[in-house]
């Protein structure tokens, strides 16, 4: 028996299935689709409206469209927000990956002529390191648009409609391919007035200070002082800041003592904006280059990749 006659019956079936779907699927589903993710990830549809220059009515109208056609809820509607139900929910998830891809397959067309590469960062990294040697990149490839977008999480190809991600954590992010880039330690700092106005010798002298702490990683005092074989005073007063970035922008300004991301503080350190105020470091993790293994094939992410890894390089 030839090998292709060998192929499982369910392989035929599989792909009748699939033409069926894709024959059902019209345009106006299509759109339908589009404007829910997009109110999904929102949670509004009047936001939705504006990313897909439309009114609110045309998207509620086009989501209701879509509910009878699938038969059933797919939001939670109230008078200034929507989310999704458990069907909804279930939807997003597909549409989320469906859309992804669809972008990732246009950064591919792209590539054989002005490309472009969506990257998400997160925002010490972006701020404190790539932000100013963006020129150096942008000058020897101007072939190439770079869209940039910080956030405090990590980014997820499934969801999300991005080539490639600098994200944070313990260990080799897994399901995707994933490049070290640098070691993180946390540090505690705090301004030259400050600290000599505290005279820390300890880690326990920190019961003296107002400590700031960053609400998206709330572990990070707790784990310092673990590491320095100390607990955690009891709070007396506290500053909450959403990132590492305004953490350490509180610090240099006096409003208290921060933990900051050894290696990005060279720049405070060499304008007298900030001080180290005790040698303790504990490390927390590594930011790591991370794309989707389908995406060795971009020639954008591949330049963009070979310029990183040799300007850390030169850092070392």
């Amino acid at each position: 028996m030839s090998r292709k006659n060998s192929r499982p019956a369910r392989s035929a079936e599989a792909q009748r299935q699939d033409d069926l779907a894709s024959s059902s699927l019209r345009p106006a589903h299509l759109l339908a689709l589009q404007a829910f993710d997009v109110a999904v990830r929102l949670g509004s549809f009047k936001e939705a409206a504006g990313m897909l220059n439309l009114s609110a009515s045309a998207v509620s109208h086009r989501i209701r469209k879509l509910e009878a056609h699938l038969g059933v809820a797919l939001f939670h509607r109230t008078h200034r927000a929507v989310r999704p139900t458990r069907a909804g929910e279930k939807l997003a998830t597909a549409t989320g990956r469906a859309f992804a891809a669809l972008a990732r397959a246009e950064s591919s067309v792209e590539a054989a002529g002005h490309r472009r590469l969506r990257l998400k960062v997160l925002p010490q990294f972006a701020s404190a390191w790539l932000i100013p040697r963006l020129s150096s990149f942008l000058t020897q490839h101007s072939e190439i648009d770079l869209s940039i977008e910080t956030s405090n999480r990590n980014v997820d190809f499934d969801t999300e409609m991005f080539d490639a991600g600098i994200s944070f954590g313990p260990d080799k992010v897994e399901g995707v391919v994933a490049h070290h880039l640098m070691d993180v330690r946390t540090v505690p700092v705090g301004a030259p007035s400050l600290a000599r106005r505290l005279n820390l010798r300890t880690a326990a002298d920190l019961s003296r200070a107002v400590l700031i702490h960053v609400t998206t990683f709330p572990a990070a005092w707790p784990l310092w002082f673990k590491h320095a074989g100390e607990t955690v005073p009891p709070p007396t007063r506290t500053i909450s800041v959403d990132s590492f970035v305004a953490a350490l922008q509180a610090a240099e300004r006096g409003a208290g003592i921060a933990l900051a991301l050894e290696p990005f503080l060279g720049e405070s350190e060499r304008r007298g904006m900030i001080r180290r105020l005790l040698p303790v470091g504990h490390m927390t993790g590594s930011y790591w280059l991370v794309h989707p293994p389908g995406s060795q094939r971009n020639r954008a992410l591949q330049t963009f990749k070979k310029w990183l890894l040799a300007e850390l390089a030169k850092s070392d």
